[in-house]
């Protein structure tokens, strides 16, 4: 929190393990005891059915805990100080500060859920971490919605990459995306092609469309839209607040291809991302 004059300061944790990786490794033992300060210690350093060292990824674990307390102001996501060392090794929490139907918070928790999973695992590695769509700024999400609009214009619709973008993909349009946006957008799109309301394809290329004729869009369209990109994509993520990582889990099946390779961890590639598109 900022103090009397305006000012943070960011103070860095160890979570009570101090203990330094030679190159190459990515475990260490547990004969010294159980490091960790309680109620923040990641299941399997616990457990005693775990038989394997624990890794790094028990930082992983603590960091979406302190992750969760930061967003949601001071909650924990495995419950009251007494509670949390119990609901840790039963995997029971609770992300209720999230709000289901806000865009941001629905990436905030797409996040922490694999960050505090109870498979070490199947938890991002930090690089991992660093490249998930919550730290994207609004420009680099309007580029690449416009970069997966691009690769999927002329693909089938009974290809595989379409296939698996529609998927589950009324939900995220609403039934029908056209219902939802402004009377000057849906006047302007009328004027031009037709769209299909419930395909998260034709909103993808909506927006697309848009973005490269803006400054040829009547003035209250523009005006409806806002500015590019920061009120050009809250615009639709507002309307849509599942369309971001739902195009992101459905476009992992190009994260290969040369156009996608940096909005995707590479060397996680053989790794599913955790979590189901809606």
């Amino acid at each position: 929190m900022p103090n009397a004059h305006g000012k943070v300061k960011a103070m860095i944790s160890d979570f009570g393990l101090c203990k330094k990786l030679a190159v190459g490794r990515h475990s260490f033992s547990r004969r010294s005891g159980v490091p960790g300060t309680e109620g923040w210690i990641a299941p399997e350093m616990l457990s005693e059915d775990c038989k394997e060292n624990p890794t790094y990824t028990v930082d992983i674990f603590s960091a979406g805990c302190v992750f969760y307390y930061v967003v949601s102001e001071g909650s924990h996501p495995f419950g009251k100080s007494l509670q949390r060392q119990a609901n840790i090794l039963l995997g029971a929490y609770s992300l209720d500060f999230l709000d289901a139907g806000r865009h941001e918070d629905i990436v905030a928790r797409d996040l922490i859920e694999q960050m505090i999973n109870m498979d070490p695992q199947k938890r991002p590695s930090a690089s991992c971490v660093l490249k998930h769509p919550f730290f994207w700024s609004l420009e680099k999400q309007l580029q690449f919605f416009q970069d997966v609009s691009d690769r999927i214009e002329k693909e089938a619709l009974d290809g595989p990459i379409v296939k698996q973008l529609e998927r589950g993909g009324r939900e995220v349009v609403k039934m029908d995306w056209r219902e939802h946006i402004t009377v000057p957008l849906q006047t302007d799109l009328r004027k031009f092609r037709s769209y299909k309301g419930g395909s998260v394809r034709d909103l993808l290329r909506a927006m697309r469309n848009k973005k490269h004729h803006y400054r040829e869009l009547p003035p209250e369209v523009q005006e409806t839209l806002g500015s590019i990109p920061d009120d050009f994509v809250c615009y639709f993520t507002a309307r849509f607040p599942h369309l971001l990582l739902h195009t992101y889990h459905a476009m992992h099946i190009c994260c290969q291809e040369r156009l996608f390779q940096h909005y995707y961890q590479q060397d996680s590639a053989e790794k599913s991302i955790a979590g189901d598109a809606v």
